[in-house]
C-alpha cells in the first residue's frame, strides 16, 4: 500500500494486517547542482525499488512518503528521522525499514529507530536500461529476503 488516498482508505480498515511500513529515504540539495543529476537519478532508482518491492508484499507493507534530507551532514537528520519512526510507529507497525542508497545512514544505523536497508546504488545511467533493469531485480529479490527474515 502506498501513500495515495485510495491506499490509505483502504489501510485504515485493514491496518491491522499491515505490520511492516518501508520509508524512503532521499537525498536532497538543489544548492549543489553538479549533484543534481546524480540525486534526481538516485530518487528515481528509489522509487522503482519501492515500487518493486511494495508490489511484491501488497498488503503486508505500507510505503510512506519519501522522507528528504539535506545531502551531506547525516547527524543532524538523526531526530528528525527518528521522530518520523515514533509517528509511524503508532499506527502500529511491528517492523519499519528506512531504505536508502546513501553510505552515510551506515555511520548512525544504531542509533536509527528502524531497521536500515542500504545497497550500493548506481551513480547514474538510463532507468529504462537492461543493466539497470537486472539490477534492480537482483537486489530486489535480496531485499524482499531479508524483509521476510525479520517476519
Amino acid at each position: 500500500m502506498q501513500w495515495t488516498k485510495s491506499d490509505v482508505i483502504q489501510y485504515l480498515p485493514e491496518k491491522s494486517y499491515v505490520d511492516t511500513l518501508l520509508i524512503p529515504l532521499i537525498p536532497f540539495n538543489p544548492a549543489a547542482e553538479e549533484q543534481m543529476v546524480h540525486q534526481a537519478f538516485q530518487r528515481e532508482l528509489n522509487q522503482i525499488f519501492m515500487n518493486v518491492i511494495e508490489k511484491e508484499f501488497r498488503g503486508r507493507i505500507f510505503l510512506s512518503p519519501d522522507y528528504y534530507y539535506l545531502h551531506g551532514g547525516i547527524e543532524e537528520e538523526l531526530e528528525r528521522v527518528n521522530e518520523w519512526v515514533d509517528r509511524f510507529s503508532e499506527q502500529p507497525y511491528q517492523y519499519i525499514f528506512l531504505f536508502t542508497f546513501d553510505p552515510k545512514w551506515k555511520k548512525i544505523e544504531r542509533e536509527l529507530n528502524g531497521n536500515l536497508i542500504w545497497i550500493p546504488g548506481m551513480k547514474d545511467g538510463n532507468i529504462q536500461s537492461t543493466e539497470i533493469q537486472s539490477f534492480v531485480k537482483e537486489q530486489a529479490d535480496q531485499i524482499t529476503e531479508l524483509i521476510q527474515g525479520y517476519w
